[in-house]
């Protein structure tokens, strides 16, 4: 037992009670852990199995969480094989589950206003229980406290209504209420210590899973147990639970496996497959015994359509709202549509869909205004117009009728037609005129449409216009069916100081908005549209994203210059941090000088990825012990703000630390049997297979670029470990650090410097922006490495399609082109690919390998025409789309002879031979003696001079300068008899075919230079 120690707030068992006690007053029912190891609260059968079907479920329990390869032996402060989860379900979605959360963390002691909490986006999916949904982290004081998630799908079936899943880390809340440094340190209860009660089973866990779990024992139980599964599945009727049990079973029988390393990728996949499998017949055996005791638990206004099980529930009550009156001159409109916080990138993409939505609304209503202003935050979008007018403008229109034959009888009476025509369009039959349309007499109406008043017509259209704001992954929410970013909560709609009426996603507008969530989101009145900004900046948010970033980079920078240093320069990371907050406060946390001797770009991607935290360097560009984090919220509290995100990064770092020592009892080449179970694509192989491949493709390309012997062999070495650190539990972790870290244990491993600088760069360029592989054999592993990615995953059919490219390949593709034209290689691809192919496990046929040329060639009509004229860059890629460095070349040169103000003539007598000789299907045989004609005499002589100016290979400036003195011989050649020239289709076949062979040699004069056929004017 621990010895008893002051109680400074409350323990951990208090705070289960007091959450017990809270959700159990929102009318959750209390349930209790489940009997079997599962790795997640959501495994428990109150949650994955209550979740389906039509009947409500609100429930609240505590959950022992059983992660393996979260394991540190006891050494991390907060990561743990065994955690305890709090998890509560509400079903359906109450309206306001945000609130209530915040209010559970209240009743057990913390204070929003003291400090930074915040949902950060988490996209949530269980490949296990074929289940998944849009939802958040949410952070207190930069730790990940609970997952907050709006469930789309469990068991592989749509779920409605949506259950709102709410998992409560209880230790990870407890470091942060009683202040201490660990989770061990954590008081249970009573005197005693998590440390006390839990340290000791923790460690002999981590040396079961990590160390001496027997592999072929626990493969074979799996395979008993999936068995078994399948046997109560199996009965009539399905034994649902006992076989939910079984799947459980297998889940932490598959993570046991994993941890002990002995799953790969195929395998893995392979294991989610069959876990999949079961789920999905357990959910559909619970949603039929459910359907076959007709839904006892369904409320009595609550119905469950026999035919096609569709829930129908009752409207919900509109709410009365006092309109006011709207004005009656240009006034502001103000729409505010209040949501639950919005991803980063969701954020941009909404704001700017949002203000093409509304200029375009408006023109085509015939409303007139003066502006349009767009802004934003995490939880609102905002659209605010200027001097928009009361009324639409009247609109006159002519439509076309019956010909004059049709509508006017004999007599020149109207015809049924003409009236109906007139009845039809609302005008008068006498009204109707005659006019003169395409040839013929048509009768036409002159209609005129009234300009209706503004707030009905903005009442009919804005709930289209939230309609057609789109996300990539969208969410439902609630019994609207409507699908967005995140749930939508209130809307603002006020023209002058009256409320434009509409509803959208059960949402009604008015003139309320919400405050901050430090705050806790107080309602607040706008009185009109004018106000609104004065009262945001009231409430210390900031709308404007621009003033938002550029006040977030002010404090940083300051703060950074407070710490002795500079902001290491990232503006991606500003970007998103400009759209994780709505009212900014940076501060300023430090960190232990031993955590340094980790290499730099772990830590900068430990505080850039986990945290959003802004790294801090000295003049020469080496790495302070601080960071700099930004608050949603003001600057009151904020020193224990501070602490919490400096206990927090501690954490992280331990765990990097965790890493790296692990990886380094090893050197990077004994990291390499290890890709024999990484999978680079099915039919391809694992890594292993693609880094053998890598190897014999980049000495053939080192010997292509001319590498000497030293250089060839660094490739080779560099080809061969190019991929040996995906093995490695750091890239597992931080993906991102993929040929850095291969770099840093390729030097530590006792690799020339030379190989482990080819390790990093091979990966660049990673994105738009990125440095170059500077070293040659960096260059020739980069090339070999798309080049092996482009022809092996093309050949599979696993081209991009539409937005989607799981494999990257269009990234591959602009890198490839991208270095070879920022290093002025010039490489024959067609050859490349070829070498290439021949390396595949399957076979890479002539029109395979055209598609990766042409899959390349796509990329480099992409690049060229950003600098050139669209008939520029394909007259280019018509010849030298295999060669994109010489084809950059030729569309520079080419973009100036077009731009020549003598360009069309030279065009023009290239391009007579072109017409004239491109039908001809024989190639025919130059006889220079038998040309009598002195027009046929100069042009030979003219081509001959330019043909020996013509070297092979040569570049467009080189081809034009020989070929201009042929102008005035073609055009003499090709003028009428009495002035000079030749019939080049002379009945003389011998004659005919001696000229044509001529036009034939001069044309083939700019073969592989370009083809200018593709140019304007040809």
């Amino acid at each position: 037992m621990g010895s008893p120690h002051t109680k400074q707030s409350l323990s951990f068992q208090d705070v289960i009670m007091r959450l017990q006690s809270f959700w159990a007053e929102q009318g959750c029912i209390i349930w209790q852990p489940y009997y079997t190891q599962v790795g997640a609260g959501t495994m428990n059968p109150a949650t994955f199995l209550r979740v389906l079907g039509p009947e409500p479920w609100n429930v609240a329990y505590v959950e022992p969480s059983v992660r393996p390869d979260d394991g540190r032996y006891g050494d991390n402060p907060n990561r743990m094989q065994l955690h305890y989860q709090y998890q509560v379900i509400l079903k359906p979605d109450p309206g306001n589950p945000q609130e209530l959360y915040l209010q559970s963390l209240e009743a057990i002691g913390i204070d929003r206003r003291q400090h930074d909490i915040r949902f950060v986006e988490d996209n949530w999916e269980s490949p296990a229980l074929g289940a998944w949904g849009l939802g958040w982290e949410v952070w207190l004081d930069g730790q990940e406290i609970t997952q907050f998630t709006y469930f789309q799908q469990a068991g592989g079936m749509v779920l409605n209504p949506v259950s709102v899943e709410i998992t409560y880390g209880l230790e990870r809340i407890l470091i942060a209420l009683q202040g201490v440094k660990s989770v061990w340190e954590i008081e249970w209860g009573n005197g005693y210590r998590y440390g006390d009660a839990l340290l000791q089973s923790e460690i002999e866990h981590c040396r079961y899973y990590f160390e001496a779990a027997d592999v072929d024992a626990l493969t074979t139980i799996f395979n008993t147990y999936e068995h078994e599964a399948q046997n109560a599945l199996e009965q009539d009727p399905p034994l649902v639970l006992p076989a939910h049990d079984y799947v459980l079973k297998c889940s932490h029988l598959f993570n046991v496996l994993d941890t002990r390393g002995a799953i790969g990728v195929v395998e893995r996949a392979k294991y989610f497959s069959r876990m999949q499998t079961l789920a999905a017949r357990v959910a559909r055996a619970f949603t039929d015994q459910r359907h076959r005791l007709e839904y006892p638990t369904l409320p009595p206004d609550w119905e469950v359509d026999a035919e096609t099980l569709a829930l129908i529930v009752p409207q919900a009550e509109e709410p009365k709202t006092l309109t006011g009156k709207f004005p009656t001159r240009p006034a502001p409109f103000l729409l505010e549509i209040g949501v639950e916080e919005l991803p980063a990138a969701d954020l941009d993409s909404a704001l700017a869909q949002l203000g093409e939505l509304i200029a375009t609304m408006l023109t085509e209503a015939r409303l007139d205004y003066q502006s349009v202003a767009i802004g934003g935050t995490p939880r609102r979008l905002v659209a605010y117009v200027d001097g928009l007018s009361p009324n639409q403008k009247a609109d006159e229109r002519i439509v076309r009728g019956p010909p004059v034959k049709v509508a006017f009888d004999a007599k020149g009476k109207p015809t049924p037609a003409a009236e109906g025509f007139a009845r039809k369009n609302g005008v008068p039959v006498e009204e109707l005129e005659r006019q003169e349309i395409e040839g013929g007499e048509y009768i036409v109406a002159v209609v005129r449409e009234e300009g209706r008043p503004t707030p009905e017509v903005l009442a009919e259209l804005l709930p289209n216009l939230l309609a057609a704001i789109r996300f990539d992954k969208s969410m439902r929410w609630n019994f609207s069916g409507v699908a967005f970013s995140r749930p939508l909560r209130w809307l603002v709609a006020l023209f002058g100081k009256a409320v434009i009426s509409f509803s959208y996603a059960d949402a009604y507008s008015g003139r309320v908005t919400r405050g901050t969530r430090a705050e806790g989101s107080p309602e607040i009145d706008i009185e009109s549209a004018a106000a609104y900004f004065d009262v945001m900046a009231e409430q210390g948010i900031l709308i404007d994203p621009v003033a938002r970033r550029a006040e977030i980079d002010e404090q940083i920078k300051v703060l950074a210059k407070k710490a002795g240093g500079i902001i290491k320069d990232d503006p991606g990371l500003l970007d998103e941090v400009a759209n994780l907050v709505e009212q900014p406060t940076a501060l300023l946390g430090s960190f232990e000088q031993e955590f340094l001797e980790l290499p730099e770009p772990v830590l900068t991607t430990v505080m850039k990825k986990h945290q959003r935290y802004f790294a801090v360097v000295d003049k020469k560009g080496s790495l302070l012990p601080v960071f700099i984090a930004v608050r949603n919220g003001n600057d009151e509290f904020l020193a224990k703000v501070i602490d919490g995100n400096e206990h927090v990064i501690r954490a992280r770092f331990a765990d990097a630390r965790f890493f790296y020592a692990q990886d380094t009892k090893h050197s990077l080449a004994g990291f390499l049997p290890d890709l024999k179970t990484l999978t680079f694509q099915e039919t391809l192989g694992s890594y292993y297979d693609k880094s053998s491949r890598l190897e014999g493709l980049a000495a053939r390309l080192g010997g292509l670029l001319g590498l000497s012997d030293d250089e060839l062999d660094v490739t080779i070495r560099a080809a061969r470990l190019a991929k040996a650190d995906l093995a490695t539990q750091m890239v597992v972790e931080l993906t991102s650090l993929q040929g850095v870290m291969g770099r840093e244990y390729a030097l530590r491993s006792g690799e020339q410097p030379a190989v482990a600088q080819a390790l990093a760069e091979h990966y660049q360029p990673r994105q738009s922006g990125d440095s170059l592989p500077a070293s040659l054999a960096g260059i020739t592993v980069a090339l070999a490495d798309r080049v092996d990615s482009l022809v092996g995953l093309l050949a599979v059919g696993l081209a991009p399609t539409g937005s989607a490219d799981p494999y990257g390949l269009r990234r591959a593709a602009l890198g490839l082109v991208q270095i070879l034209l920022g290093h002025h290689i010039s490489i024959d691809l067609r050859q490349v690919v070829v070498w290439s192919s021949q390396s595949m496990p399957i076979e890479v046929d002539e029109d395979a390998q055209a598609a990766v040329l042409d899959f390349i060639a796509g990329r480099l009509r992409g690049v060229l025409k950003e600098t050139y004229r669209h008939d520029v860059a394909e007259a280019v890629l018509g010849v030298l789309a295999y060669d994109p460095y010489r084809a950059g070349i030729h569309a520079e040169q080419l973009a100036g002879q077009v731009a020549r103000a003598d360009w069309s003539p030279i065009l023009d007598a290239y391009a007579r031979c072109v017409r004239i000789t491109r039908d001809q299907k024989e190639q025919y045989v130059l006889k220079p003696k038998a040309f009598a004609e002195p027009a046929e005499k100069n042009l030979l002589a003219a081509y001959q001079k330019a043909a020996k100016a013509i070297a092979a290979g040569t570049d467009v400036d080189a081809f034009i300068t020989a070929f201009e003195p042929l102008v005035e011989p073609i055009s003499v050649f090709f003028a009428p008899a009495a002035e000079g020239g030749v019939l080049v289709m002379d009945k003389d076949p011998k004659m005919r075919e001696n000229r044509l062979a001529l036009l034939q040699h001069i044309v083939a004069l700019g073969s592989g230079v370009a083809d200018f056929s593709q140019l304007e004017g040809f």
